[in-house]
């Protein structure tokens, strides 16, 4: 048999072992989710967003060789969504209403909770949310909203101002996504932006967005607002959307850093209750990861 038949051979049979080994270590890995799924209780929290965040960017950060980072990440992204239903009954809410974009979310809500979890498909975000708020499902994907432009950009019933009249119990933001996005390719559509929500407070990871909803009175700029956000601590990242209810405002916003419902900044917010009477915490999120984390 010729000499390089044998190496051939003898690389295979490599391959083959490091495949089982894999698998054996799959299957520890599995039993120890079982483990830590018995120490929770019956009120495990089974969906851990931040955990899931640091573990990828851990993962990208010590990643070598020729491997696809992109494939790391779908490999990684179905393992945890398969441990997520081992722990406990685990379905997500989509909202996907008709062919083309609606499809495009469900591709998205697929590729970050893998094939194994089931998918509720409803056709209004309001939908998604009255799903997580039941108890149907354990996780809800909803579009981010649209960045506002000059003008106010109203809706009949934004999804998020029921996450502010929710009490602390209910849905709020847990993760944004997708997580990992590859680079933009001719041809190629982007993936939709999306909003993940489940009845959980959102992690702290180091690198973080927190998102909340500012009650005013009418007539007040987006400017003010700003400045009334920095005057209390909090370093704004934009207003996401907004909402008007009569003479009631709402404004969606976007905050860097990790902001716990009880940081005392909330407080000095409203302390005059001008221009911002009124502060609710919707959640947040481990900030996505750019393209270039995949190169």
């Amino acid at each position: 048999m010729p000499q390089n038949s044998v190496s051939l051979d003898q690389l295979r049979r490599e391959i083959d072992r490091i495949d089982e080994s894999i698998h054996d270590l799959l299957i520890q890995r599995s039993a120890l989710v079982e483990r830590v799924a018995v120490a929770k209780g019956d009120r495990a929290v089974v969906l851990r967003p931040g955990r899931e965040a640091e573990i990828l960017r851990r993962l990208l950060a010590r990643h070598r060789g020729q491997f696809p980072r992109m494939a790391l990440v779908r490999i990684w992204r179905e393992m945890i969504g398969a441990l997520l239903a081992i722990q406990a009954p685990f379905a997500v809410a989509v909202h996907a209403e008709g062919e083309g974009r609606g499809a495009s979310f469900v591709e998205l809500a697929r590729n970050h909770f893998g094939v194994v979890v089931p998918l509720q498909i409803c056709r209004t975000p309001g939908q998604v949310v009255r799903a997580v708020a039941d108890g149907e499902a354990s996780a809800g994907l909803v579009p981010l909203p649209q960045a506002v432009g000059s003008d106010v950009a109203e809706e009949a019933e934004p999804w998020w101002t029921s996450l502010a009249a929710g009490r602390g119990e209910g849905p709020r933001v847990v993760a944004r996504l997708p997580f990992v996005a590859p680079p933009p390719a001719p041809g190629v559509p982007e993936p939709p932006q999306a909003l993940v929500i489940a009845c959980r407070d959102h992690d702290e990871t180091g690198d973080d967005r927190t998102l909340m909803v500012l009650e005013s009175g009418p007539d007040v700029s987006r400017d003010r607002l700003r400045a009334a956000v920095a005057a209390a601590g909090l370093d704004s990242a934009g207003v996401l959307a907004v909402c008007r209810h009569g003479d009631v405002w709402l404004h969606l916003i976007e905050i860097l850093g990790h902001v716990p419902a009880a940081d005392p900044r909330l407080a000095r917010l409203t302390a005059t209750r001008e221009p911002v009477a009124h502060v609710s915490v919707v959640g947040g999120y481990a900030t996505p990861l750019p393209p270039e984390a995949l190169a």
